[in-house]
């Protein structure tokens, strides 16, 4: 499968849409064979969804991204993993180890769970 990291001066990108570009592992069996590097093309609205399909990517690994890209992006098929944070390197470790968490926190999400306060 292919795996894409957004990507700013080798750490991840805190916003999927502005990164520098995506470092695309191929996976196989917990092994990262190879690696290329997309450049991500000028920011357009709901364009890298369909950019990413066409790259035959099969999971993003991202800090936040908006609703409609995560839902952009389960309809085609790519997992998401958001709020993800630190070094290429090290994210890449943890996903090949099965630790990396995705903490599905959309950006329109400003709300945290549990804080949700009724007026009677």
């Amino acid at each position: 499968m292919k795996v894409a990291f957004a990507v700013d001066n080798n750490m991840i990108t805190e916003h999927f849409g502005h990164c520098e570009y995506f470092v695309v592992y191929d996976v196989e069996e917990n092994i990262a064979k190879g690696s290329e590097i997309i450049k991500n093309p000028p920011h357009q609205r709901g364009f890298l969804p369909k950019f990413l399909k066409d790259n035959s990517i099969d999971v993003i690994i991202t800090g936040n991204m908006g609703k409609m890209a995560v839902n952009n992006l389960k309809t085609l098929g790519i997992e998401c993993y958001l709020g993800v944070s630190g070094q290429l390197v090290d994210v890449l470790d943890q996903f090949l180890a099965g630790t990396l968490e995705s903490n599905d926190e959309v950006c329109e999400q400003h709300m945290h769970h549990g804080e949700h306060h009724h007026d009677h």
